[in-house]
């Protein structure tokens, strides 16, 4: 009886430390895994979202700003808040921002050269860029 016991507590003891072990095993190569990934982020091996971002707002100027554009997708090039230019351009629409400039024009009864020159000098305003040179 002693000994069935004694080998039922080895046999939990010995389960304990193999999960011990394995999650130990887990967590250092965690741990490198992480090194090793933030190491390739920064010698530019693996590209970051912040820096995607970050480029898209330094090879786009507002005055190339289209009605193909989401307003998402303007929202997101000029670093502007989601509801910017939703409370600048007074837009009631449900789908904003996945709503394309032209789909809004179209529905408002407006030209799309309009809806983009308000995008456009809504966007100039926030970044602070004189909307007429």
């Amino acid at each position: 009886m002693i000994n069935s016991e004694k080998k039922r507590d080895i046999k939990i003891y010995f389960q304990w430390l193999v999960l011990v072990v394995l999650v130990g095993i887990l967590a250092v190569s965690l741990y490198l895994f992480v090194g090793k990934f933030e190491s390739l982020r920064l010698h530019g091996y693996i590209k970051s979202e912040f820096r995607r971002q970050r480029s898209l707002r330094q090879k786009i100027s507002p005055d190339q700003i289209s009605g193909w554009m989401t307003f998402r997708y303007v929202n997101l090039v000029f670093g502007l808040p989601p509801s910017y230019l939703q409370s600048s351009l007074d837009i009631n629409d449900a789908r904003y921002p996945n709503i394309s400039l032209d789909t809004l024009a179209k529905e408002q009864k407006l030209t799309s050269a309009a809806i983009v020159g308000k995008t456009v000098a809504a966007v100039k305003n926030f970044i602070g860029i004189p909307s007429h040179p």
